[in-house]
């Protein structure tokens, strides 16, 4: 046994937890100190440090350790005057410290308020104004980000800086300073990715948020040897959720941030995962990377818990490790901030047969329909909207009825997808709403294009589709990134193959295809995802349309 699997929580106190229905998001690190045998084997190897209260970087933690940090913490809120129910803001540094400030936080019956650390200032300004936080923990760095403005929001009391205050003094909680929360009772406030617009605020309530990892404490036992790396926003629900997780289980874990290819590359190498857990975009990255075979043979199983990833993307990853070794697996999960968990899951292998925008078959946590706009069930091979019933979804956003309401129909939450079942039961993800592409000879959906395009043509690295007007026409559009940059491609070869392919798989052929020479022709937001908006926001403008045909291509 290594020295990691020691911190390991035993089957039948596993068990117990699971089956502790006053267990919640607001009570996991009380109830795992009173639970654990060995609080004081270090578990989590963190991917950049966090101070201590003695002033010192922290490089791992155990749980006992963990607990005083939160516990100063929590100390320190009170001090500051805050009580149940009202919201901290935290926006800082993309590190383990989120799950510390929600733990000492929501312990104490306040809710914090967590900002991906990468949100624009002008964003996080609207997304404080709604969610009206009577302080805000942050940076000097960020702090400029939002500028004036901190002065302006209502009911913000006090802000303070992280490098005046990197950790409290130590201080302990007395029992009654714990919060009895009841199952609806809300203990963080997450949001939402962005890309459609402003982040919506999203509830996770005591009983919801800890859903996913109840049921992971009952139906599943990490194996000896097991290493998670966490490489996601500290601050993004899969982090938390599985954070809380792996707490009460003792399950070794890597909080890592969300990285870049190289970076993630870095950290496999030194810290040796069995399991990834990473958002698409980074899996894309990790591509672009041209790693050699052997590079990532440690990890056996890689993790997506958000959109799903391209079928393309996953195969090279798979491809990458040791033919002598067991295969490794792709759990594609499909999850989002408002479900809490991944509740739908397609495992891939190298020996899987292709089934484009597949995501698989409901956890048992979960029930899944496509619905037509009137909220009946569309029939098999019918497209129509996703929508999913489970305990660990959001409550609903903070301060906006208008659309919680609006994202429920027939009974269940809208996740924003068009989706169509087949007849084994398998479940495909096709698009967002917003993202259809409307043509003259066709509905196209955008998502279910790119996958096509990028299995068809492995000299595209990534690519984007997009509804835009061209002669005041409804038509489509590729943004495409080649995979050797230097690449002398003519557009218009490229343009041909692209609707070939496009064609043989039955959706709309694209009428314009661009290759994207820099970053901003394929932007990306905080959380990495393409803003498709600001593409057809771009090819609504008739400069667009124009260009040299080495890198720009419009069909005759």
């Amino acid at each position: 046994m290594s020295a990691l699997d020691k911190a390991l929580l035993p089957t039948d106190l596993r068990l117990m937890l699971a089956r502790d229905d006053r267990l919640g998001g607001g009570n996991v690190l009380p109830t795992a100190m009173a639970t654990h045998p060995d609080p004081d084997v270090p578990f989590l190897l963190l991917g950049r440090p966090v101070t201590d209260v003695t002033g010192e970087p922290l490089h791992e933690l155990s749980l006992r350790t963990l607990d005083r940090l939160a516990q100063s913490w929590s100390a320190w809120y009170l001090a500051k005057g805050v009580g149940p129910r009202d919201r901290v803001a935290v926006f800082i540094a993309d590190t383990y410290a989120y799950s510390v400030h929600f733990f000492a936080l929501s312990q104490i019956g306040a809710i914090p308020v967590l900002l991906n650390s990468r949100m624009a200032g002008p964003v996080a300004v609207e997304h404080l104004r709604r969610t009206g936080p009577v302080g805000l923990y942050t940076d000097a760095s960020r702090a400029a980000r939002i500028g004036e403005a901190l002065t302006e929001l209502p009911g913000l009391d006090w802000v303070q800086l992280a490098d005046e205050l990197p950790a409290p003094p130590e201080a302990w909680l007395k029992q009654e300073d714990y919060f009895t929360h009841a199952p609806d009772d809300p203990v963080v406030i997450l949001h939402s990715s962005g890309t459609t617009g402003q982040p919506k605020p999203v509830i996770q309530s005591h009983a919801g948020s800890f859903a996913g990892p109840r049921y992971r404490l009952e139906h599943f036992t990490e194996k000896p040897g097991s290493l998670m790396m966490a490489a996601q926003p500290q601050s993004h629900t899969g982090c938390i959720g599985y954070g809380m997780y792996a707490v009460l289980a003792g399950t070794p874990m890597v909080p890592l941030f969300d990285p870049t290819g190289p970076e993630l590359t870095a950290a496999i190498a030194e810290f040796q995962p069995t399991l990834v857990l990473a958002f698409a975009h980074v899996y894309a990255d990790l591509v672009a990377e041209h790693l050699a075979p052997g590079s990532v043979d440690s990890v056996e199983g890689w993790i997506s818990m958000a959109d799903a990833v391209h079928d393309a993307h996953m195969r090279h990853i798979l491809s990458l490790r040791d033919p002598a070794l067991p295969a490794a697996a792709f759990y594609d999960r499909f999850g989002s901030t408002e479900l809490g968990w991944g509740l739908m899951v397609q495992v891939r292998t190298l020996d899987t047969p292709r089934r484009d925008r597949c995501i698989g078959r409901p956890d048992p946590l979960a029930e899944f329909a496509v619905l037509r706009p009137d909220g009946t069930r569309a029939d098999l091979g019918e497209y129509g909207r996703l929508g999913v019933r489970s305990p660990s979804l959001t409550p609903g956003y903070w301060n906006d009825s208008d659309t919680t309401v609006r994202s429920w129909l027939g009974g269940y939450w809208l996740t924003g997808d068009i989706a169509m079942q087949d007849e084994e039961g398998l479940f495909y993800q096709v698009d967002r709403l917003v993202d259809v592409v409307p043509t003259g000879t066709g509905t196209g959906y955008s998502v279910l294009m790119e996958e096509i395009i990028l299995a068809g043509l492995p000299e595209i690295s990534e690519c984007a589709v997009v509804a835009a007007r061209f002669d005041g026409r409804p038509v489509g559009v590729a943004v495409v990134r080649l995979d050797d940059p230097d690449a002398e491609v003519p557009a218009s070869a490229l343009l041909e193959r692209v609707n070939g392919a496009l064609a043989d798989a039955g959706q709309p052929v694209v009428t314009l295809l661009e290759i994207a020479r820099t970053d901003d022709a394929l932007p990306v937001g905080y959380t990495g995802k393409v803003l498709k908006r600001r593409l057809r926001e771009k090819y609504a403008e008739p400069a667009a349309w124009q260009g040299e045909n080495n890198h720009l291509a419009l069909t005759s």
